[in-house]
Formats: structure tokens, C-alpha cells, sequence
């Protein structure tokens, strides 16, 4: 189960349900007005990084608070020179 969110074409409100994955594209009711013409918005998330003493036994997480080497966006090193 995930939480989704929606947006009522007819009212306009905004509203989450919490629904299996599979059902995230079904129509979803408005706990509003009723109706079922609502659209999936995409969602933002927090997430939460560990402190400096997690990063210094990490060397991977170093790589990555450091810069990675100058490449600015490469995603295995293997491309950065």
C-alpha cells in the first residue's frame, strides 16, 4: 500500500488515499463533492541523510558529498576522467 495523491477535476480540492499500487490509476472519489474525475499528482518526498560520522565509514556517500570526482552528474565513475 502507498499513499497517493489526487486532484478533483470538478472541485478542484486535493485529497490523498491510500491504495495498492496497482489501483493508483483507477478513478479515485472526491471526499469533497463525490466525483470520480480526478487525476494522480506526483508526489514529493523527504528523505533523510545520516550525520558526518555515518558519512566517514562510507566511502561512497563521501564520493557523493564531495562532488564525485568533478563530473557533476556522472553515475558510476566510469565516465569521469
Amino acid at each position: 500500500m502507498a499513499l497517493y495523491e489526487y486532484k478533483c477535476s470538478d472541485c478542484e480540492e486535493q485529497f490523498e488515499l491510500m491504495r495498492s499500487m496497482s489501483a493508483a490509476d483507477e478513478a479515485a472519489e472526491c471526499p469533497d463533492c463525490g466525483g470520480f474525475e480526478s487525476r494522480r499528482l506526483i508526489s514529493n518526498f523527504t528523505s533523510i541523510t545520516p550525520g558526518a560520522s555515518a558519512l566517514s565509514t562510507n566511502p561512497v556517500m563521501n564520493a557523493r558529498m564531495a562532488g564525485g570526482g568533478g563530473g557533476g552528474g556522472c553515475c558510476g565513475g566510469g565516465c569521469c576522467g
